[in-house]
């Protein structure tokens, strides 16, 4: 039997990495939001050398037990989105909530990216953007 899946709530912040860290120093004045991962490269670093994922910064955070990030944007809006993940454990149960939100979906999209093992993202007919995933 399947478990449930996992909901992690992610904000979508447009713009520079500095912009993420400073969202994420002002939950963490406001909420006491404790940083799980996520910092900028070293400056020693050359960007050239680097993944895309790693020169974006990616933030998890947890405010009051429960599982926050604060990822890049995808450009939907000027100021930022809000998006919710879910993590399940297989790809049947991925497959049939992305069937069931991509009917009269503005946006969707499904795939294998490197970072885990299928990934999917739907914006609904009523505009909200979810991210469903296997992880590896």
């Amino acid at each position: 039997m399947a478990k449930s899946p996992e909901l992690l709530v992610t904000l979508e912040i447009n713009g520079s990495n500095e912009k993420r860290m400073e969202a994420f120093e002002l939950y963490q004045r406001a909420f006491n939001a404790r940083k799980i991962s996520g910092d900028l490269p070293p400056d020693d670093v050359p960007p050239e050398s680097l993944l895309p994922d790693e020169i974006e910064v990616h933030i998890l955070m947890e405010i009051n037990g429960y599982q926050f990030g604060i990822f890049p944007g995808e450009g939907y809006n000027s100021r930022g989105n809000i998006c919710c993940q879910f993590e399940y454990d297989n790809e049947d149960d991925l497959r049939k909530a992305y069937d069931a939100l991509s009917k009269e979906a503005s946006m969707h999209s499904i795939s294998t990216p490197f970072w885990c093992k299928c990934h999917a993202g739907v914006t609904d007919k009523y505009g909200f953007h979810w991210s469903l995933c296997v992880p590896d």
